[in-house]
């Protein structure tokens, strides 16, 4: 009795769900969604002061080419008056403030990104929708392609963007082709309860960010570490330096500016970590990488905010910073004899 229950519930929900698609009228273009990029430029604040959490980089308003595209709505019924806008965003830690809504920028711990898009009801924050767009002709028909055109002034072409601080930063922060927003359309008498799987058009944003302080690490020339000649049967154990092997010592001189002496300040390190040793940079050999370490022999982990070396300038608003360097193998197998090299990132930030 029950298992016939079950059964014949089941059924009636697949068939309304089914039916609500329908009506909903999602829409797709033929080529599928088209990209809409939008270039901030160099978004700057002159007063060091400004540098702090919340601090809100002066909007600007952006807009993209026209494009012109073949659009089809699957959906019964009509024609209809109606075609409705929505849009909506992939990126987390949404935070509402001064008429944006706030998103964290992947990969970016420093910034976060409010956009704003352009509708008939005027600039909306993401994610919204449905708004109409409404035709006196009714010249609106399910599944038959019409032409929609994108971007410049027409409803979804201009976006308002604002940057706001997350943390305090140095120097510069880049925002690089990121994916911040996406815009759908459907038709009907309503704009039904959400918008279809495919989009439209996908924003990304690109820019950069400025702020007065600015520190330069050895001279802004790179820092060359010199690891000796070791012999490939060093390399037993995968994660160890080899017997006997004095780590190299690495003296960086920092130079900053716009910024007091008194400031707190520490450096970390970046780069593509081996995959065996997260303590590891990986080198150009398999093999092989590079362990970095502070002044008490502590391994800085790569790409680990937390993982940090802290330092204070000087009345010149200068420092050193001490580390140390050594190779260890990063498998366990004996490497293949020849020069390796291995990259990394120095990062100053505040603390």
């Amino acid at each position: 009795m029950n298992r016939v229950f079950f059964i014949f519930l089941v059924a009636s929900v697949f068939i309304f769900m089914k039916a609500a698609s329908a009506a909903d009228g999602y829409c797709s273009l033929a080529g599928g969604a088209t990209t809409a990029s939008y270039d901030l430029g160099n978004v700057s604040i002159s007063n060091p002061g400004d540098n702090i959490p919340g601090t809100i980089f002066p909007e600007k308003t952006l807009s993209s080419g026209v494009q012109n595209a073949s659009i089809t709505c699957n959906c019964t019924g009509g024609p209809y008056r109606y075609i409705w806008l929505w849009g909506d965003t992939s990126l987390t830690n949404p935070q509402s403030t001064n008429g944006y809504i706030y998103y964290d920028i992947p990969g970016n711990e420093y910034l976060q990104i409010g956009v704003n898009i352009s509708t008939r009801s005027g600039y909306v924050s993401i994610p919204f929708g449905p708004i109409h767009n409404f035709s006196d002709s009714n010249q609106y028909n399910c599944n038959d392609a019409f032409n929609l055109s994108l971007g410049g002034n027409n409803t979804g072409g201009k976006i308002q963007v604002s940057i706001r601080l997350k943390k305090p930063m140095i120097g510069q922060s880049d925002i690089n082709n990121i994916l911040v927003a996406s815009t759908y359309w459907s038709m009907g008498d309503t704009g039904g309860a959400n918008h279809g799987p495919e989009p439209t058009t996908n924003i990304y944003l690109n820019g950069n960010i400025t702020v007065p302080q600015n520190c330069v690490i050895n001279a802004g020339t790179q820092v060359v570490v010199d690891l000796g000649s070791l012999y490939a049967t060093d390399f037993k154990v995968a994660g160890q330096k080899p017997d006997n092997y004095t780590s190299k010592k690495i003296n960086i001189p920092i130079e900053c500016n716009d910024m007091s002496a008194t400031a707190n300040l520490t450096m970390r390190i970046e780069g593509n970590a081996s995959t065996n040793i997260p303590n590891a940079i990986q080198s150009d050999n398999k093999d092989v990488g590079v362990v970095v370490t502070n002044e008490d022999n502590v391994p800085l982990i790569p790409n680990n905010s937390s993982s940090i070396v802290p330092f204070k300038l000087d009345e010149t608003y200068r420092s050193n910073v001490t580390l140390y360097a050594y190779p260890v193998g990063t498998t366990g197998n004996i490497p293949k004899e020849g020069l390796f090299t291995s990259l990394a990132y120095l990062r100053v930030d505040f603390s």
